[in-house]
This record gives structure tokens, sequence and C-alpha cells, in this order.
């Protein structure tokens, strides 16, 4: 810590974590986001290894020869990386739910100023407009 000009503090570890964890944290140079780790090819193994497989923490066994656990890493995939569809529609139209803009915490946001800056950046202006004659 001393190295990094970092003095009179203690350093508490709540996981299994390495020298290389610790130095990334500090200098900020990595970004950790959530996963989800999928194991593919279920049938080959036994049953019981299935169920160690699907009993750790963001795991989804699935096997695409026989399509068993889509349903489920589809699920586990919007639950665990915090995804929200937004819907857009033209003014006076009925809405299209075939295009939906994807939004998450790690991608910015999931606030209505980052779902139209993705858009297009004209609409940050018109919304902070809009704010300014609300109030």
């Amino acid at each position: 810590m001393h190295e990094y000009k970092i003095h009179n503090v203690e350093v508490l570890f709540r996981g299994d974590y390495d020298v290389d964890d610790l130095i990334d944290v500090i200098e900020g140079n990595r970004r950790y986001i959530r996963c989800v780790y999928v194991y593919n090819k279920i049938d080959t193994i036994s049953m019981e290894e299935v169920e160690y497989l699907a009993s750790r923490p963001y795991s989804v066994p699935i096997s695409c020869k026989l399509s068993l656990g889509f349903d489920i890493l589809l699920k586990k995939i919007w639950e665990n990386l915090g995804l929200i569809r937004i819907y857009t529609k033209k003014r006076g139209c009925a809405p299209k739910f075939t295009e939906p803009i994807i939004m998450s915490a790690s991608r910015g946001g999931s606030t209505i100023e980052t779902s139209l800056t993705m858009i297009h950046k004209v609409f940050q202006h018109i919304l902070i407009l809009a704010q300014i004659v609300a109030c």
C-alpha cells in the first residue's frame, strides 16, 4: 500500500481474492461486470454433475443438441444482468414491439435520459428544455 501512497489503512478481503485483484482495484484500470456462466453439452455428463453445475451461483447448464435449458438461460440473463426493454412509438401511432431498446445499469443506467441519448443526442437537449418548461 505504501507503493501507492496509501498510509494508515486496513485492508479487509471478504472473498477469495489475490494481490492482483487488489492492485486492479487500487489502480482502477479494470472494470468488473456481472456475468452468467453457461455450461453446454450437459447431455454428455451425469445428472449429479448437472445438478452441481446448476447449484453454482450465476451458472446455467444447457444442451444445444437437445435444446435444453434455453428458457432458464434467458431468464437468468435478464435477472442477473438487470436488463430492461424500452419500446418506442411515433406520435399518433401504435408502439412497435419488434425492436426494443435494451437498457441496463452497466450500460449507462436505465433512465429516460439515457434511453433518449441512445436514440439520438438531439433528444437529450429536448428533454432538458422540457424539464425547464415543466418547472
